[in-house]
């Protein structure tokens, strides 16, 4: 009876339309934003003007339908600067006759596609096979804990949906889109936290929040790069070194120079994935302030470590001569949060002298720090040469293999400590809080 016809894709501030789908019976829609009247509209062409201010954070707008004696008749919700596929998944468990779930099919449609171009199922971060069918049989697990069961179908490299099912640990109903996922820290003492040991730990508005699972699953590293590889082979070189290769025809070996001897080296862990987000945009606006950027795929441990791909991986082009570093850091949050896993920015600084973005970067390092998507920056210049590190605040030198090394090291200790904590119900990051005592901290 009422949905949203602007779909909010990117990130948006500022005085925008939002438009709705309206049928039936519909006297009146009232929009809320963050829990506040934002305006109403009484007929067609269901059109609001909503100031979504100047800074940039998460919102959620509420649509409610209301007919000819004010009784709300439906509802349509929407989360902005979160992330949003524009597609849908649901799951659904087959049990046995003790009520334990033994297997699971599932379905999903987007905008683009009817049928998703890759399946990924995992098990408590194990990948399960899934049949052409839509089915997948559960592997043995203990039922008195809790377990989590993610279906992620991706339609397009841009367009992918994901459901999360939780159940197991005494619980009888499964939770699905009602999950919010919420990384934190933890430390040495605190090195495999428990959802019982957790129970106690988050809030919001004063009110507990019930923890439903914690995982430790793979990593997403989206990293921010101008679009050549230029700079980075300039500073850092190929890390090639000479060594000596036997000859079949010959009993002395003789020189040869390995231009891909630092192929395996400062690695990611098994199962993690690094993106690159190029500083361009890349199509239209989906709705009318928001921007979208190119990216490239996801590379893993078997591809190459982190000097590898800085030096070899850069945008097919052409390319507008525009950089915009702060817009495209904020989208890649966006992105990293979107996978509800471990995750981090990298912000690779080169010879920039300028940046064209729309937010400024400490409003950038203010939406990751809301999202909870940690943020690291780099430079390829000394920080003194590089005129726009001074306005990121922290910014570590990697002109020198030895500074690379170093980052990277710290970047990998700040993921091994993360886990990612899902709570009951749906709710925007900056409303969760850490309660009075907690053992852990929020990543940010």
């Amino acid at each position: 009876m009422i949905a949203f016809a602007t779909l909010f894709l990117g990130l948006v501030t500022g005085v925008v339309p939002v438009n709705f789908l309206v049928e039936g019976s519909v006297a009146e829609v009232r929009l809320e934003m963050d829990g506040k009247e934002a305006g109403r509209v009484q007929g067609p062409p269901w059109t609001l003007t909503v100031d979504f201010g100047r800074e940039l954070m998460p919102r959620e707008l509420v649509a409610r339908a209301l007919d000819g004696q004010g009784k709300e008749v439906a509802t349509a919700r929407q989360m902005v600067n979160l992330p949003r596929p524009p597609a849908e998944v649901d799951v659904v468990l087959e049990r046995d006759k003790n009520g334990n779930p033994v297997a699971a099919t599932y379905s999903g449609a987007s905008l683009v596609s009817l049928q998703p171009a890759r399946v990924m199922v995992t098990f408590d971060s194990k990948p399960l096979a899934p049949s052409k069918a839509g089915r997948v049989e559960l592997p043995d697990y203990n039922p008195e804990e809790p377990h989590v069961l993610s279906v992620e179908l991706v339609f397009t490299p841009a367009v992918r949906s994901r459901a999360d099912v939780v159940f197991g640990g005494g619980t009888t109903s499964v939770a699905t889109s009602e999950l919010t996922a919420v990384p934190i820290r933890v430390g040495e003492a605190v090195d495999a936290p428990t959802p019982e040991g957790l129970s106690e730990s988050f809030t919001r508005t004063g009110a507990p929040l019930s923890v439903a699972a914690v995982e430790n699953g793979p990593v997403l590293l989206c990293v921010v790069r101008g679009p050549t590889v230029a700079t980075a082979l300039s500073v850092l070189g190929t890390g090639g070194k000479t060594t000596l290769k036997q000859e079949v025809s010959s009993k002395n070996p003789l020189p040869a120079y390995d231009r891909d001897a630092s192929r395996e080296l400062m690695t990611l862990d098994k199962g993690d994935r690094l993106r690159f987000l190029w500083p361009i945009t890349s199509v239209k606006n989906a709705a009318p302030g928001t921007q979208l950027f190119d990216h490239s795929h996801d590379f893993d441990v078997s591809d190459a470590g982190i000097h590898w791909l800085l030096t070899r991986v850069e945008h097919p082009g052409p390319y507008p001569g525009l950089e915009r570093l702060a817009d495209a850091t904020a989208v890649a949050g966006l992105e990293a949060a979107a996978s509800s896993s471990r995750r981090a920015v990298v912000l690779v600084l080169g010879d920039e002298v300028v940046d064209p973005s729309r937010y400024t970067p400490s409003a950038v390092r203010q939406y990751l720090s809301m999202i909870r998507v940690p943020l690291f920056v780099w430079s390829l210049r000394g920080i003194s040469m590089q005129s726009l590190a001074r306005e990121w605040g922290h910014v570590e030198d990697v002109s020198s293999m030895k500074g690379l090394v170093r980052a990277v090291d710290r970047l990998k200790a700040d993921l091994a400590k993360q886990r990612i904590v899902w709570v009951q119900g749906r709710y925007l990051p900056q409303e969760i809080e850490l309660a009075e005592g907690a053992k852990v901290e929020l990543a940010r």
